[in-house]
């Protein structure tokens, strides 16, 4: 089963929480900020610095194992999400307009700037994602980032402050 496991400190000790599905704030589990250790089982997990996942903050997807030591997010993840599917196979459809109107471009490959595909600052929404991608603000992956996983259809960029941002993004690949 998909889960993700979370330790209060180093190599699985202290008190735990098991997640098998999407938490978008783990105060609601009495775990907010509290994790030093984990350990991934099936597919990865993105873990979140904020609440709410991908909309501000940083983040770092971890793939199946055990993790007995995270330095760099101990006592810092906030939230996290499930990419149903793994890794593999990343696909995602951008749209121009919100509701998925206007153009669209279909990727299955990172693209380090939407000029080509004419949505350079103009998408809007997306849908049909698989595997989790990162979108930048910026051409060649600089700027502010925003993380999207399997199954999430995004309506709405403008309600993230997100609108006619992206111009380039890229799939998160297995390690």
């Amino acid at each position: 089963m998909n889960t993700l496991e979370l330790f209060e400190f180093p190599n699985f000790k202290g008190e735990s929480v098991s997640l098998d599905r999407d938490n978008s704030d783990l105060s609601t589990v009495h775990f907010l900020q509290k994790a030093q250790s984990l350990k991934v089982h099936e597919d990865p997990w993105t873990v979140f610095s904020n609440v709410n996942y991908h909309y501000t903050g940083n983040f770092e997807c971890f793939s199946e194992g055990h993790y007995p030591s995270i330095p760099s997010w101990a006592n810092k993840i906030s939230s996290a999400r499930l990419v149903k599917g793994g890794l593999y196979q990343p696909k995602i459809t951008l749209y121009e307009h919100v509701c998925y109107g206007g153009r669209s471009v279909y990727l299955e490959n990172a693209e380090n700037e939407l000029r080509s595909s004419r949505l350079a600052n103009m998408t809007s929404s997306h849908k049909d994602v698989s595997g989790a991608w990162i979108l930048y603000s910026g051409e060649y992956y600089k700027g502010d980032r925003m993380v999207t996983v399997a199954g999430e259809d995004l309506s709405n960029y403008h309600s993230y402050g997100w609108g006619d941002k992206v111009n380039s993004l890229k799939p998160i690949t297995p390690e």
